[in-house]
């Protein structure tokens, strides 16, 4: 007997089990039968009551039960996907990992645990589903990222393009819905017809006034579909290629004429924008530093009391990279007299860097601690520096990271679903 046919029997299950008979009590019922795996009707149930609740909670109509059951479906297919790739990966979280995360929600929501937990369970949900249910997202996040970036390669011509294209832009962010007709590149032309004519039929009913959160909801193959098709705020530079093209030219409220891609055809809507212009200035501190660390011959006091001597020997007029030569246990820096050179924020250790901002030019410290050992410390210069060009870069490669991977996630799940086997199983 095959994985799949012993995991859908597991939805039977025998009670009132008699001398002469046995009477079979189905408690769940197979929906989908996704490669090594199943849905059963009660997560479909589940997912599908905690998906309308989101969206009365946005004041939206809630669409029809049918087309609404099958976008969850579909959903709950692709999820089972991900998750059989995850465990083939060897991707584990542990529940430390899972508290952690948990935890980290907890205080988003300006919550305890505790109060957060009781939270879930006065909505319904049991605190172990719930527990799974993160689970499970982070599992389907690592793995999902870990797939994808491995199929993104960037090239500093790429982005010597990109910054090209912005280094004169204003930063207007426009807050965008989407909706997604999915469509393989190797499609027929007469599932091409079908698919634009539906994409026609939708746009118009759009622009005629039709709520697009509803129609992405109920039509839209996309991750954010069952958001409402939401994509958030994002700058040209951040959308896919495609889309910055069309959007550049939209007026707020405008529904687009249907983007061919290689996922499919995209229906977009501007519903508004805004704009600023972004520059990144930081104030550098140029420092150096004598450490004495701590060892089997010299004990934590002895290390403090040595740096303390060594201090006062530069305030009796030695010279500090005299002394950082000769006694500081940061080889690397000590054989420059101490010089870390001109660092940003962010750069030391919090208790290093709390000691240094604290001080005047030229001024010494006295002996701070860090894990490394007994720091003495001053201050040379302070000026504030334009990172701009730098930062713009940097923003520059991971803006084609992240729009490379949004595209390339798409024709990924779509090949995961190509290559799997999938049934569904009627009512």
């Amino acid at each position: 007997m095959n994985k799949i046919i012993k995991l859908a029997l597991m939805a039977v299950v025998v009670v009132n089990i008699g001398v002469a008979s046995a009477k079979l009590e189905l408690i769940d019922r197979v929906v989908a039968l996704v490669d090594e795996d199943v849905v059963l009707a009660s997560e479909l149930l589940r997912r599908t009551r905690s998906v309308i609740k989101q969206i009365k909670a946005r004041d939206q109509k809630v669409p029809d039960v049918k087309i609404l059951r099958q976008q969850i479906l579909d959903r709950l297919v692709i999820e089972s996907l991900q998750l059989q790739m995850a465990k083939r990966v060897g991707v584990r979280i542990s529940d430390a990992e899972l508290d952690s995360t948990i935890e980290n929600v907890a205080k988003e929501n300006k919550v305890s645990v505790d109060q957060f937990r009781q939270g879930i369970l006065d909505e319904g949900t049991s605190w172990a589903i719930f527990r799974e249910d993160i689970r499970k997202e982070m599992m389907i996040s690592r793995v999902t990222g870990g797939s994808v970036s491995r199929r993104i390669k960037i090239s500093d011509k790429e982005v010597d393009n990109l910054l090209a294209q912005i280094s004169h832009q204003t930063r207007t962010q426009y807050l965008l819905g989407h909706i997604l007709l999915p469509l393989s590149e190797d499609a027929s032309p007469e599932d091409i017809a079908k698919i634009r004519l539906q994409a026609d039929k939708l746009v118009k009913e759009l622009r005629a006034g039709a709520n697009f959160d509803e129609y992405a909801v109920s039509y839209s193959s996309s991750q954010d579909a069952l958001q409402g098709g939401n994509l958030g705020w994002r700058t040209l530079s951040q959308l896919p290629s495609l889309f910055a093209g069309t959007v550049k030219n939209m007026k707020k409220g405008q529904i687009s004429e249907p983007v061919r891609s290689g996922s499919g055809l995209h229906i977009l809507n501007l519903m508004d924008s805004k704009g600023d212009f972004e520059t990144h200035n930081v104030m550098q501190s140029h420092v150096r530093h004598i450490l004495i660390s701590p060892n089997a011959i010299l004990d934590d006091q002895a290390a403090k009391e040595k740096l303390e001597l060594i201090r006062q020997r530069i305030v009796d007029g030695e010279k500090f990279e005299d002394l950082a030569i000769e006694f500081s246990d940061d080889k690397g820096s000590g054989s420059l007299g101490g010089d870390l050179d001109w660092s940003d924020p962010g750069t030391f250790v919090p208790e290093f860097a709390k000691a240094m901002d604290a001080l005047a030019i030229d001024e010494l410290s006295s002996a701070v601690r860090t894990q490394f050992g007994w720091h003495l410390i001053q201050v040379i210069g302070r000026r504030e520096q334009d990172q701009t060009e730098d930062k713009k870069r940097e923003r520059a490669y991971r803006i084609l990271q992240n729009r490379k991977f949004e595209e390339e996630t798409q024709v990924w799940l779509r090949e995961l679903k190509e290559q799997a086997y999938i049934k569904l199983i009627d009512d």
